[in-house]
């Protein structure tokens, strides 16, 4: 089985958001199980190679916007897996991102495989979020035997253009759903034609396929995807278990395991989790300028400060009503600057209780995993979630909202905690009993967290259902 992996970005070469990780982290999953698989990117200025050496495949001209433009084929493979990684340069259009690249690339993703230019024939065609999404329409415009499956990763971001992009591609505009926004003004969502032409639609979690067809989460194409529903497969993202465990983690300055796992190859002292989360949390209450005091309460937030996704309003209501002198917050991420101006404040008046870090800090979000006792993840809607997994493999409790790849990887009181109603007062219901559970039933905590960092969150099981969905799309 052959198949192209398409993405925007790859880490850890270019990486801005967690498809990044999971372009890196499935591919290799499924090379595992004997999928030849492949992955091609743009090739960016900043795209960074580790000391890895390219080699130039190839080179053609791509007609675009009426000029012939070269485009030149590199590859290099994965650091620590020998899976063919493919490099597209252009310096007009795929050095640095802005509107045209995308349109651009698909194009140049559809060239290259009915031109057999890798001299490698796939014949699925995996096609990652609206950056992606006239593949599997250029696919049937052409007629070419072609498989595809495109993977929503987040339906709020459906990649609007206007119409000319498809006219620089020497395709009549008439060929798309046109969305008219304006009388004057036509544009194209390039989510929406992935929907449309695709073979087959998958989702990173079975909850979030299901919540993508109703009104409320359905961001506007509710009823389009209803029209597909039989199309629609929901599969939980894992996370590589290659990173980011407590006892190898480079950030963190004391390392400890669950009760199950041997040491006998590790240098460092190990604690156990009870004594390492403990000692973590010491030494990070101190760096931050927090009081020291392992009897406070410690949560975690850690993400983008979106108003419109991550629940920052209601985890800003219930903070407004708490006492400070009984929790401790650390806020790490960026985005919005007027949430974060709201959440500085309570950094300012309460430097004791609460810190905030207004950037992607990697070290620092290790930090917190390890000394944490919980993790706020109160999201409006979540399609599938990477910290609560990253959380509960340090032995952190997430407490989130009951939504998307949160509600299927969560089981609530038996190793995190869930909430259902989008308010403050539910969250801080949820919060307050597992306090409650923290402070006045250890065992069940501790079991909890064994729990937690016990849980299987590899991509095994998922890269199987992705196999599982290729084989229905060759079957077809």
């Amino acid at each position: 089985m052959k198949v192209l992996f398409v993405s925007w970005e790859l880490a850890p070469f270019f990486k801005l958001g967690g498809l990044g990780d999971i372009s890196k982290s499935l591919p290799k999953a499924l090379s595992s199980i004997g999928v030849d698989i492949r992955v091609i990117v743009p090739f960016y200025k900043v795209f960074k190679f580790f000391g890895q050496r390219k080699k130039k495949v190839n080179e053609f001209f791509l007609d675009y916007d009426g000029k012939k433009n070269r485009i030149e084929i590199y590859q290099i493979s994965f650091l620590d897996e020998d899976i063919p990684v493919y490099l597209l340069k252009n310096a007009d259009y795929l050095s640095i991102p802005f509107d045209d690249t995308f349109p651009f690339f698909n194009l140049a993703i559809t060239k290259i495989i009915e031109k057999d230019l890798l001299k490698w024939t796939p014949e699925i065609i995996h096609c990652n979020d609206h950056h992606t999404g006239l593949i599997p329409f250029l696919i049937k415009h052409n007629g070419l035997p072609f498989k595809t499956l495109f993977t929503i990763h987040n339906l709020i971001f459906q990649g609007q253009q206007l119409v000319d992009k498809i006219e620089k591609m020497g395709i009549d505009s008439k060929k798309c759903r046109v969305l008219r926004w304006e009388i004057k003004k036509r544009q194209i969502n390039f989510l929406t034609e992935a929907i449309i032409h695709t073979d087959l639609i998958n989702t990173v979690s079975p909850t979030y396929a299901k919540e993508i067809l109703t009104e409320e989460y359905g961001a506007g194409l509710d009823e389009i995807l209803n029209s597909k529903k039989d199309k629609i497969y929901g599969i939980l993202n894992g996370i590589d278990y290659d990173f980011g465990s407590p006892l190898k983690d480079k950030n963190i300055i004391y390392h400890y395991k669950a009760d199950s796992q041997t040491t006998d190859n590790y240098p460092q002292k190990i604690y156990s989790v009870i004594e390492g989360k403990k000692l973590n949390k010491l030494y990070l209450q101190e760096k931050l300028g927090l009081s020291v005091n392992e009897k406070i309460p410690l949560f975690g937030f850690i993400g983008r400060f979106d108003a419109k996704q991550k629940g920052l309003d209601i985890m800003h209501k219930m903070l407004r009503r708490l006492n400070f002198n009984k929790y401790q917050f650390v806020f790490l991420g960026h985005g919005d600057e007027n949430w974060e101006t709201r959440y500085f404040w309570f950094s300012s008046f309460y430097p004791k209780s609460v810190y905030c870090r207004f950037e992607f800090n990697e070290k620092l979000a290790s930090q917190i995993y390890a000394a944490a006792d919980f993790l706020l993840i109160p999201s409006k809607f979540e399609p599938c979630g990477l910290i609560q997994m990253i959380a509960m493999r340090y032995g952190t409790l997430p407490i989130a909202r009951a939504t998307g790849g949160l509600k299927d990887s969560i089981e609530d009181g038996v190793d995190g905690f869930l909430f259902d109603d989008y308010s403050s007062s539910d969250l801080e219901r949820k919060l307050k009993f597992a306090i409650k559970i923290w402070r006045e039933d250890k065992k069940r905590y501790h079991q909890m967290v064994k729990v937690a960092m016990n849980k299987d969150f590899s991509w095994d099981k998922s890269a199987k259902e992705y196999l599982s969905l290729y084989q229905k799309l060759l079957e077809q």
